[in-house]
């Protein structure tokens, strides 16, 4: 009856997904035996955002479950049907004011999604969906309206970016609260635009846990696939505590960048700049006065900028001239699908991928030109780590 009964709330709530009721009713059934005895142009703020911590966080029925963080957290389930609804009126009372701060992203033939997390329109989202500083995209929300934004701060190597809507606001957002980590074993939510903005259809909603913590990211059991990059983990307070970045080996092992990361380096990335921490690279003049830096570790070098496509894979919005791309004959428009025979369902699968080879080793990928599928054979450049 308890199951039936969640089930008829949750079927009810617009873009949660069926598959993750499936989910809940295995947490039911665990529950249930245990009670029979055993997740550089500088754009500046008009007006000034704040990021401390808000104190009006809401406090849900989840504070009556206690999951302490920890190695053996995958044991760490509701104990009681009580607690399995606590659970369940958590996901559904807060979900709604997420999805409403849930965008969509566009840019050019590519699309992710991001979070709106000021009145003013400042959104942020992973960097490999929006590219470089001053890029123009657009915010799609969930009811349809669209704005024009630019591309306040990116740091490329963390995958975080802010962007800055240029319509009037104010906008429905979510706060970011300061200092506030995700915690290994702790239900989390993640929201996205799967494959891109659809009309007629809210953010997707995805329940699961934390696995793991480290500074530079954050990893769940949360299905994502190519079109989520950029969108909001929040935890069952109401909390943003990361930023989808890439999948891991399978679409139900992923990677989040931290919310410390963003707050961290608020003042450059809200403001054009790039985060003093980022590594710039060392042309031949600067490798003349400086032949220390010639003896630095390289790492793998394709020669290309691009976004998750529409559908599935990397959209190639830009090739170096005379770069490993162009002359492997990759070209502007060209979606990779798969790289040495893994699958590339976003730009992060082909970042991660990438991150694997070493220069001079030649890379096969497939790829789609327009209506044709075609296989090109790439030999990596490097470029210092």
């Amino acid at each position: 009856m308890a199951y039936a009964a969640l089930i008829l709330l949750l079927s009810k709530h617009p873009g949660f997904e069926m598959k993750y009721l499936i989910d809940i009713r295995s947490l039911l059934v665990l529950v249930s035996a245990a009670t029979c005895g055993f997740s550089s142009v500088s754009v500046q703020a008009e007006e000034p955002v704040s990021t401390a911590l808000s104190t009006d966080i809401p406090k849900t029925a989840l504070e009556t479950i206690d999951l302490v963080p920890g190695e053996s957290f995958v044991d760490q389930l509701p104990a009681s049907l009580d607690e399995l609804k606590s659970l369940e009126t958590a996901t559904v009372n807060l979900v709604p004011d997420y999805q409403k701060a849930t965008v969509g992203i566009q840019v050019g033939g590519g699309q992710g999604s991001g979070v709106v997390i000021s009145p003013q329109g400042h959104v942020l989202t992973a960097a490999h969906v929006v590219g470089e500083v001053g890029n123009r995209v657009t915010i799609v929300f969930p009811d349809g309206r669209r704005h024009l934004a630019r591309v306040a701060g990116v740091d490329s190597g963390a995958d975080a970016a802010i962007v800055r809507t240029e319509g009037k606001g104010p906008y429905p957002y979510v706060p970011m609260a300061e200092n506030h980590f995700a915690i290994p074993g702790r239900w989390v939510i993640a929201i996205g635009h799967p494959n891109g903005y659809a009309a007629n259809r809210l953010p997707v909603v995805r329940l699961g846990r934390v696995i793991q913590c480290t500074d530079e990211t954050v990893q769940t059991d949360c299905s994502l696939v190519g079109g989520d990059s950029g969108g909001p983990l929040f935890d069952l307070h109401g909390r943003v505590v990361g930023i989808h970045s890439r999948i891991g080996i399978n679409n139900s092992i992923n990677f989040h960048v931290p919310i410390q990361t963003y707050l961290n380096d608020w003042d450059d990335l809200s403001n054009g700049f790039t985060p003093k921490h980022e590594l710039a690279e060392v042309d031949g003049e600067d490798a003349e006065e400086n032949p220390e830096e010639m003896a630095r570790p390289q790492k793998a070098y394709l020669g290309i900028r691009g976004r998750d496509a529409t559908t599935q894979g990397c959209l190639i919005t830009e090739v170096t001239v005379n770069g490993p791309a162009q002359t492997g004959g990759l070209q502007r428009g060209d979606i990779i699908r798969e790289c040495d025979d893994e699958k590339v369902q976003s730009f992060a699968d082909l970042v991660a991928t990438l991150k694997t080879k070493k220069p001079d080793e030649t890379v096969k990928f497939q790829i789609l030109r327009g209506n044709r599928k075609l296989t090109k054979e790439v030999t990596l450049g490097g470029t210092e780590i």
